[in-house]
């Protein structure tokens, strides 16, 4: 009989139903627990979600800019994590303002989306939400004037971390204005000029290290000179502006930036004198080489025919008016700075000055190589700092040459003989009488 009983529980059934069972209870354990802490299932999905953390400035911002040109600065908003939130948008406000004081720069912004940016009575520009892209905002800050400035978003619906970015705004070298022209020297016939300009850029800046030229214009061609631009007292900056034209030449001066704007001129200078075609002859006209060498020769023959007429008797020297004066001192000056960097190579003014003898140097040493660096004998080029040398430029020297009419000397001697002569006979007639 105990062969034959039935265990409980040794059935396979009742095995898998009390599988079930434990199943069963179970799930109606963790199913309540489960549906009673359902909110920490949804607790990474309020973390995805990506709440505006901060503004920052996309890439690096540039250390320096020139007044007057667009500077390209961009921003992104980034969650908690660093994330991009694609679709954050909204309007904001943008100011530019000095780092030395905080006050208010000169300055235009105009954004990728919406174009210019209106500005307010506090100097604050108003940024649309529109001109937000997919997260991103694109804007391009002109400053016009020389100085550091600061440029920050404000605005109550950014996130309160935001990026600012800072440069230096440089002066504009490339567009010039002359203004007040200062001590000016020139001839009676205005032929040669030498006038002090002060220079700045067209938002007022001075802009030391710039640089001028001076084009002249005649038959022979083209013949550009660089002037450079320096620094002078009070904090602003200019230039010696020189021009020089022989009376018998024709052609044209003018100064120029280096944008290729033209500050002053064209000044047009003509011949002085009748016009050769103005006396209604016909024949061709006679190279100024030839006429030269004939003025010469006739000078030449004439000088020497008086002088031993007259016995060779020295003629009393003549006093030399004030502008005469002022002329032979700037070309000893000039001649003196040529050697000077002709023995030392290219010199600044200051060492021009240190090295003339005796000293000390005069005060016109700088008026005399802006003087040289204008008819091209010097060459200006900045050295370290932004500083002017002087070198002597590159040129061909032509030899001078003297042509002596030996027929026309001699027709000269012949008449001064002719006329001693005439005049012995006379002398003993006189002798001759009681």
């Amino acid at each position: 009989m105990s062969g034959g009983q039935r265990r409980f529980g040794s059935s396979p059934s009742w095995r898998a139903a009390l599988g079930l069972i434990a199943i069963a209870l179970l799930l109606a354990l963790l199913l309540p627990s489960g549906f009673a802490a359902g909110t920490r299932f949804t607790g990474d999905a309020s973390r995805t979600a990506g709440a505006p953390s901060s503004v920052v400035l996309i890439g690096t911002a540039p250390s320096e800019a020139v007044a007057g040109s667009p500077t390209a600065l961009s921003w992104e908003v980034v969650d908690a994590n660093g994330s991009l939130l694609p679709s954050f948008a909204a309007a904001c406000g943008l100011t530019v303002t000095l780092v030395t004081n905080g006050s208010n720069a000169l300055a235009w912004v105009n954004d990728s989306a919406t174009g210019p940016a209106g500005r307010a009575a506090n100097g604050t520009f108003s940024i649309p939400s529109s001109a937000w892209q997919s997260g991103v905002l694109r804007l391009s800050v002109t400053v016009g004037m020389a100085a550091s400035v600061t440029v920050r978003l404000v605005g109550s619906l950014l996130p309160t971390n935001r990026e600012a970015a800072g440069f230096v705004v440089l002066s504009d070298r490339d567009h010039l204005v002359l203004y007040d022209p200062g001590p000016s020297a020139s001839n009676s016939t205005e032929r040669w000029n030498d006038t002090f300009w002060h220079v700045r850029d067209v938002y007022g800046d001075p802009v030391p290290g710039a640089l001028l030229t001076i084009r002249y214009e005649t038959s022979a061609g083209t013949t550009d000179s660089l002037v450079p631009v320096v620094s002078v007292a009070g904090g602003e900056s200019g230039a010696w502006l020189n021009y020089s034209f022989p009376e018998n030449a024709s052609g044209s001066w003018e100064v120029l930036d280096a944008a290729g704007g033209v500050l002053v001129g064209p000044v047009v200078f003509s011949p002085v004198g009748p016009s050769p075609s103005s006396t209604g002859s016909t024949m061709a006209p006679v190279s100024p080489v030839f006429l030269g060498e004939v003025a010469l020769v006739f000078v030449g023959g004439v000088g020497g025919i008086v002088a031993l007429v007259s016995g060779g008797r020295p003629r009393p020297a003549r006093a030399r008016p004030g502008p005469e004066d002022e002329l032979r001192r700037l070309a000893e000056g000039r001649e003196t700075v040529v050697e000077l960097v002709r023995r030392k190579g290219p010199l600044s003014i200051e060492e021009i000055e240190a090295a003339w003898e005796p000293p000390p140097a005069p005060p016109a040493v700088a008026d005399w190589v802006a003087s040289l660096v204008t008819d091209g004998t010097l060459t200006a080029t900045l050295g370290e700092g932004g500083k002017a040398r002087f070198a002597l430029a590159a040129r061909e020297e032509a030899e001078p040459r003297v042509t002596l009419d030996e027929e026309e000397l001699a027709r000269g001697i012949a008449r001064r003989d002719a006329a001693v002569e005439a005049v012995e006979p006379a002398d003993e007639k006189k002798s001759d009488a009681p």
